[in-house]
């Protein structure tokens, strides 16, 4: 007879339970993780900036090469993506007889006396784009004097070249592709005007070159209108000189891209943050008095394209005063430079337009192919 058992006492097996200090943490975790990852990939797509290009392939910025009139190698991955600066379209103009006012209304100020700005002049309209907005842009999808262009800026060149918009039959939109040419910038036609954009293929352009390198307009041998009368100079000397010129006004939402972006020890020191080739030697660089990332203005006369030292220039006397008178090829100019790093203006004396790209050296001799040594034109005699 078997002994009664103790109901109190009796072993029992209880159905497990899953508590958060008996292991539940892991699923929790697990369960977290596996959100992030979900609200991470629709987060691009929501916001509309999936991000093109893994700043490493080729193959990863989606645009088609099968075109590309350049050697593949010269083409450069900048680390980042497609578009990661956001281009600026349709801005707004302001006189810039009312800057002193907007300062005083706006925090932080937007454009001073010294700020460095590119200058332009189209169908008599004055205007300029302060290059710390440029720096947080490099493209911009403006209109100046009723015709659309497009200002562009590459830092690592210090290269400002503005275009007509209307390319190919169409105005279109451009901006950042991500990558780089001899650190020159290269940048797409994101959009047309007016058309569906779904089937939109993009082109890459090379800044200094004014044309098309890859995509359906490379194919058709498309090249840029590069506007011409356009310099780099303070914003206090633009406005001395043109006092009815417009400014373009800067996306309050990029205030602190703008204050975060400065290329001024990049401009002073020697490396090159990309490659880019070829450029002078030392010995060259030592013979012509240049530095790779020396300031310079390249002129295109009848004879071809023509380059001054700004620096030299900026040297000599009344430069910043009165400007100083120079003959090249025939042609008279007087250069009028402004404190500060690669600031000053060139104007022809017989009121044509001037055909003018600043530049630092090394790209002149990179992407245009400028292996002569450059000199300072000499000085007429009175």
């Amino acid at each position: 007879m078997s002994e009664p058992t103790n109901a109190g006492s009796a072993p029992h097996t209880a159905a497990p339970t899953l508590t958060f200090r008996g292991g539940g943490w892991v699923i929790v975790l697990s369960g977290l993780l596996v959100l992030f990852v979900i609200v991470w990939g629709m987060l691009g797509p929501l916001l509309g900036r999936r991000p093109t290009g893994d700043g490493r392939t080729l193959e990863s910025y989606q645009f088609d090469l099968s075109t590309l009139l350049i050697p593949r190698e010269s083409l450069t991955p900048s680390g980042n993506p497609r578009g990661f600066l956001s281009s600026l379209d349709h801005p707004l103009h302001l006189r810039g007889a009312e800057m002193l006012v907007y300062n005083e209304q706006n925090r932080p100020k937007y454009v001073v006396t010294t700020d460095r700005v590119i200058g332009i002049t189209v169908n008599g309209q004055f205007h300029a784009w302060p290059l710390s907005m440029m720096n947080a842009h490099e493209v911009v999808n403006d209109t100046v004097g009723g015709m659309p262009v497009v200002a562009t800026y590459s830092p690592l060149c210090d290269a400002a070249v503005v275009f007509d918009r209307r390319v190919a039959g169409s105005t279109r939109q451009f901006e950042v592709s991500g990558l780089l040419v001899d650190s020159n910038l290269v940048f797409c036609d994101k959009s047309v005007e007016g058309s569906d954009q779904a089937n939109h293929a993009a082109s890459l352009f090379l800044q200094l070159e004014s044309r098309a390198i890859a995509g359906p307009l490379a194919a058709s041998g498309v090249t840029l209108q590069a506007l011409p009368n356009v310099c780099i100079t303070t914003w206090a000397d633009w406005l001395a000189a043109h006092p009815d010129s417009t400014v373009t006004l800067r996306d309050p939402a990029m205030i602190r891209r703008m204050k975060e972006i400065s290329y001024a020890r990049y401009f002073l020191t020697p490396p090159l943050e990309y490659p880019a080739a070829p450029v002078p030697t030392p010995e060259e660089l030592a013979a012509s008095g240049l530095r790779l990332k020396s300031p310079m203005i390249a002129l295109r006369l009848g004879s071809g394209w023509k380059v001054v030292a700004i620096e030299p220039l900026a040297a000599l006397p009344g430069a910043s005063t009165e400007g100083v008178a120079l003959r090249v090829d025939g042609v008279d100019f007087l250069f009028h430079a402004a404190p500060g790093f690669g600031a000053g203006r060139l104007q022809r004396l017989d009121g044509q337009d001037l055909e003018s790209l600043p530049c630092l050296y090394f790209a002149l001799t990179a992407v245009r192919g400028v292996t002569e040594r450059v000199a300072v034109p000499s000085l007429p005699t009175s």
